[in-house]
C-alpha cells in the first residue's frame, strides 16, 4: 500500500467512526452511547476505534467539530443568497433562529447536530463565529457598506453574541418564528449601527 493510499484509508476510517458516532448519539443520546455501540455501528473493532481516538470524549469533540463545519457550511449557503452585507447578516440571523427550532421543512440543520455543536466550549464557539464573520465585515468596509473605522473583530463579536442570544433566548416582545421579523430586527439594530457615520463621542482623558 502506498503512503497516499494509507492516508486515504486512515481518513476514510476516521470519517466512518465520526459518522457512526453521530448516528449513535442521535439514537441513544450522548450519555448512553458507548464506544462499543459506535464500533458496532461502524462495523469495526473497539481496538480500531482506539487507534483513532483516545476515549469517548475525543470522539464527541470530533463530532462537535464536524457539526461546526456543517453548521457554517449551511449558514454560508443561506447567506450567499443575499448580495449586500445587510442581506447576508439578516440571512444569518434567520438561519440561526430556524436552526434552533429545528424547522424540518427548511432542512437547515438537525437537532442532533445542534446538540453536538453545543458541547463545544462557549469561548471556542464565540471565536469560531467571530472568525467566520470577519471576511464579510472586512469586505463591506472596503466597499463602503460599513464605516471605514469599524473594528471588524469587535463588530464580529458583537454580532456573534447577538446570534447566540437569538439562538438561546426567546423574545418576550417579538415573534422570532417569523423570518421577516428576525431580518427586520437585524436590519434596524445591527447593520445600520455598523454603517453609521455619526461622530463618535470623545473619551474623557
Amino acid at each position: 500500500m502506498t503512503q497516499a493510499s494509507a492516508l486515504n484509508q486512515a481518513t476514510d476510517t476516521h470519517e466512518l467512526i465520526v459518522n457512526s458516532a453521530f448516528a449513535c448519539f442521535g439514537k441513544q443520546g450522548l450519555q448512553k452511547a458507548t464506544i462499543v455501540d459506535i464500533a458496532k455501528q461502524a462495523g469495526v473493532s473497539r481496538s480500531t476505534i482506539y487507534e483513532y481516538f483516545s476515549d469517548k470524549a475525543a470522539i464527541v469533540e470530533a463530532c462537535a467539530e464536524h457539526a461546526s463545519e456543517r453548521f457554517y457550511r449551511e449558514m454560508t449557503k443561506a447567506m450567499d443568497r443575499g448580495g449586500t452585507l445587510e442581506d447576508k447578516l439578516c440571512a444569518a440571523a434567520v438561519f440561526v433562529t430556524q436552526a434552533r427550532r429545528v424547522i424540518s421543512s427548511e432542512k437547515y440543520f438537525d437537532e442532533d447536530a445542534t446538540s453536538l455543536l453545543l458541547t463545544k466550549d462557549a469561548a471556542v464557539l464565540l471565536r469560531e463565529c467571530v472568525e467566520f464573520f470577519a471576511p464579510y465585515l472586512s469586505a463591506a468596509r472596503l466597499t463602503g457598506e460599513v464605516r471605514k473605522d469599524l473594528d471588524v473583530e469587535a463588530a464580529g463579536e458583537w454580532f456573534a453574541r447577538i446570534l447566540f442570544s437569538l439562538f438561546s433566548t426567546p423574545s418576550s416582545t417579538l415573534d422570532m418564528d417569523k423570518p421577516e421579523v428576525v431580518a427586520g430586527f437585524v436590519r434596524d439594530h445591527v447593520v445600520r449601527g455598523f454603517a453609521s457615520d455619526r461622530p463618535r463621542p470623545r473619551r474623557a482623558q
